[in-house]
């Protein structure tokens, strides 16, 4: 038995052009926010990073985990002020895209 052919109607038109303007108004990912955190001169704190993304401070750990095991150089200092806790901070590295992605993450 054959298919009936299917009748395309005006939604269908409408639902294709959606996805280009989502993703044109689309917010930066927290990925790529964290990188951004954690490239500023002086780094960023756990404790900063958990409240500008909105996530516990073991979800903030894990995420810094996952970007050393992406190839992110991250590093880790004491305080200078002698405070609790440390600071994590990323070098800007020249095989690094604009949007935190390692040519190595793009390749895949």
């Amino acid at each position: 038995m054959a298919k009936k052919p299917t009748k395309t109607t005006d939604s269908t038109a409408t639902a294709s052009t959606s996805p280009a303007l989502a993703s044109a108004t689309r917010p930066e990912s927290k990925k790529a926010q964290l990188i951004g955190m954690l490239r500023q001169p002086d780094g960023s704190t756990i404790s900063a990073i958990s409240v500008a993304l909105g996530w516990q401070a073991h979800t903030t750990r894990a995420a810094i985990t996952g970007l050393r095991k992406g190839g992110h150089a991250v590093e880790t200092a004491k305080p200078a002020d002698g405070s609790i806790g440390l600071i994590y901070r990323v070098d800007s590295k020249t095989n690094e895209q604009a949007d935190g992605k390692t040519s190595t993450e793009v390749a895949q």
